[in-house]
């Protein structure tokens, strides 16, 4: 057997395996896999018109659609249905899927981590301005499973796809024709995508322009530009073809059918624009990177033998026979060193002078100073366990608290927003569920600020005592808790015990 693409295959077939999996949906469970992909499809449709219906509640009214479509409405529930949606959206810990593969390179099985759904950066950021809701688009693994689905499974490069079109409409198979204008769109969207992620992290890091992130995108920017001259004669040709299809064979085509596909020949037109657009602005925006900020690029110099040589070097790739690690540490050791000139050789050979400097005479009494002792930074576990208190009272009340501005009065908020370490304490309890100690003086399991915490909170309020021996789990949501100084995660705090499943 071959084996030197298997782990190419596992990892394709990962997210279909697991598309659905791990799902309590009750009634709905035999029709999981069904619904989810039924959803993904309908955002891929809507993602090609270019409509930003794409929130969480959008995605949810999607679902309720599928179910009607396919006449099991009576099945689901509002919850169920949601529960759906967040399966899509985010695995069980509120991150990644995960599943595992066989690495062919390294011989092992390794982990493998994918989305079906990632934040679409631009239509969120006018949303947010209008209504303050996310906007999500397909990740290239929901892709790739829409693709297979329909049995493509080879990427042609786009201005082929383009010649393949226009052949389809000479011959007059424009249903064929429509579905390739429709791949074609989509291939287009992801390679605007991969640049505007590029556009975004180039403006969080500008050194983004001299990692293996920048190289990637100017190979890709290469093949943009190869296809931007050939694309525009194609798109010529596709028109002109599409007006004699519509004059000569008008009593055999279809008409609404054709002007269906020449609404999305004009819409990829649009779409290659868009592309060359967000091109354009990065080339604009590395121009004056590289111009007007050239301090952003300088780094500290140095070649140090441990770090160049032994672990990029010799760790890395090793050495191509045993004597040369002789010959690379032999200098090091050799009892008779090489001459090297002084270095006051040197200055001699210089033309320019220096200027005397110049000593002051300080009295001994006024020698430097001992200095000041260091006083290691400390948490205010007062005022931190102050700002906490009110939501573990809640959160025993209802098995549940989530931080948003609307949960905090606006004295409470301007304490937040000053109280760094309390802010960072849902970090912690986010990546660890947190076992609530059983008896006083007992350590509490996850970090060791969230167990300080629980301490300071059991001691100072005896009503926090029905929390002893639960565990504790800290998920994220979709959007941002916003108020002046502060900006943090929606982040949902629940007792495992009480979670509702």
């Amino acid at each position: 057997m071959n084996w030197s693409d298997f782990g190419e295959r596992n990892k394709r077939l990962n997210p279909l395996w697991t598309l659905g999996a791990g799902m309590n949906l009750g009634e709905l469970q035999p029709y999981k896999e069904m619904i989810a992909l039924s959803v993904l499809l309908q955002v891929y449709y809507l993602e090609l018109e270019s409509s930003e219906r794409r929130t969480k509640e959008d995605i949810v009214e999607l679902a309720w659609s599928s179910l009607e479509r396919f006449r099991i409405t009576q099945l689901a529930r509002a919850e169920t249905v949601e529960r759906l949606v967040d399966g899509l959206l985010w695995s069980g810990n509120g991150g990644e899927f995960e599943s595992y593969y066989y690495d062919d390179l390294l011989r092992q099985v390794t982990q493998h981590k994918y989305k079906y759904f990632t934040v679409d950066e631009d239509a969120t950021r006018t949303s947010w301005e209008e209504n303050g809701r996310t906007v999500y688009r397909l990740s290239e693994t929901a892709m790739e499973l829409i693709f297979m689905s329909h049995e493509i499974i080879e990427e042609f490069q786009i201005s082929i796809k383009l010649l393949e079109i226009q052949m389809h409409i000479k011959h007059g198979r424009v249903t064929r024709a429509t579905q390739d204008v429709n791949e074609l769109i989509t291939r287009v969207r992801k390679m605007t995508q991969q640049q505007q992620e590029y556009r975004s992290a180039l403006r969080r890091n500008p050194k983004h322009l001299f990692s293996e992130y920048g190289v990637l995108r100017h190979r890709r920017l290469e093949e943009i530009q190869r296809q931007f001259e050939e694309e525009r004669k194609h798109f010529d040709n596709i028109h002109r073809s599409l007006a004699r299809l519509a004059n000569d064979e008008k009593d055999v085509i279809d008409f609404n059918e054709l002007r269906l596909l020449s609404e999305r020949v004009e819409l990829s037109r649009r779409v290659h624009d868009e592309l060359a657009g967000v091109v354009l602005g990065i080339f604009e925006l590395e121009t004056n990177l590289r111009l007007n900020f050239p301090e952003l690029f300088w780094g500290a110099g140095g070649y140090n033998f441990r770090t160049n040589v032994w672990e990029e070097w010799v760790k890395a790739e090793g050495l191509p026979e045993a004597g040369g690690l002789e010959l690379l540490i032999g200098g090091l050791f050799a009892p008779v060193q090489e001459f090297i000139y002084p270095l006051a050789w040197a200055w001699e050979e210089q033309e320019a002078g220096f200027l005397p400097e110049e000593y002051i005479d300080l009295p001994e009494e006024e020698a430097a100073e001992e200095p000041a002792p260091y006083v290691p930074k400390s948490i205010p576990w007062d005022k931190v366990a102050g700002l906490w208190l009110p939501v573990f009272r809640e959160l025993m009340q209802t098995g549940r608290f989530t931080f948003t501005a609307a949960a905090f009065t606006e004295e409470e908020q301007r304490q937040w927003a000053g109280t760094p370490d309390a802010v960072d304490l849902w970090l912690q309890f986010f990546h660890a569920e947190v076992l609530v100690p059983e008896e006083s003086g007992e350590a509490a399991s996850g970090a060791d600020e969230c167990g300080r915490l629980l301490q300071q909170l059991l001691a100072a309020e005896p009503g926090l005592e029905m929390l002893r021996g639960k565990r504790l789990r800290t998920t994220a949501e979709a959007g941002f808790a916003k108020w002046p100084g502060l900006e943090i995660s929606t982040y949902t705090m629940i007792i495992v015990e009480s979670e509702m499943r």
